[in-house]
């Protein structure tokens, strides 16, 4: 498996794929809390998050306009890499399943106040395979961070909060969680470009 330190294009295109999925799970969130909410918190979670995500984008535009400069040995599909794509879209089904499965289940049973915190639970969950299988750390603190808020969100639905309220707390804790691992991204983006830097200031020496 090529790596990033001798492929650097690898690396850009890893912090890429994972910056692009947090920008858009931290703004599916943000609009999850604020449409819940609308606008009793005074739209504040929503402009935060929104601040985020520009800052976001901005790193992602500075990322992907330094592998495009990037002369190295072109991005291949080890066997490794195709047996963790293959495990990837295996658990996302499975939570497709699963999600769709609960939320059956809650509203036939009258309980449709819980959705998303238990939507949230499932999706916290699958991080901990996900992890497993992409040797990442991250995920595993990302999953336990997103499975606790939603766990607090049961608890304040069991004890009789308002639908708005919880749905609004659980969304912007998720929005946290996601807009933490985007930073994580970007420190990571940052490093490479930073090793880049060197490597051509070598080389032209």
């Amino acid at each position: 498996m090529t790596s990033s330190v001798t492929n650097p294009k690898k690396g850009f295109e890893d912090v890429l794929g994972g910056l692009f999925l947090m920008i858009a799970f931290t703004l599916v969130w943000t609009v999850i809390s604020e449409f819940a909410l609308r606008g009793r918190d005074y739209w504040s979670i929503g402009l935060l998050f929104i601040i985020v995500i520009g800052f976001f984008l901005i790193a992602y535009r500075k990322f992907y306009t330094a592998s495009k400069k990037i002369k190295g040995e072109a991005v291949t599909v080890s066997a490794e890499d195709k047996a963790k794509s293959k495990w990837f879209n295996i658990i996302f089904i499975v939570e497709g399943v699963a999600i769709f499965v609960v939320v059956n289940v809650l509203n036939n049973t009258g309980h449709g106040n819980y959705f998303i915190s238990s939507f949230a639970l499932i999706v916290g969950l699958h991080f901990f395979p996900l992890g497993k299988i992409m040797q990442r750390r991250a995920y595993y603190l990302m999953g336990s961070f997103i499975s606790l808020g939603a766990i607090l969100g049961i608890i304040l639905t069991n004890k009789g909060f308002p639908a708005y309220e919880v749905t609004g707390i659980v969304g912007a804790w998720c929005a946290l969680a996601t807009s933490a691992y985007g930073i994580t991204l970007i420190r990571r983006g940052n490093q490479l470009l930073l090793n880049s830097s060197t490597q051509s200031y070598q080389a032209g020496s």
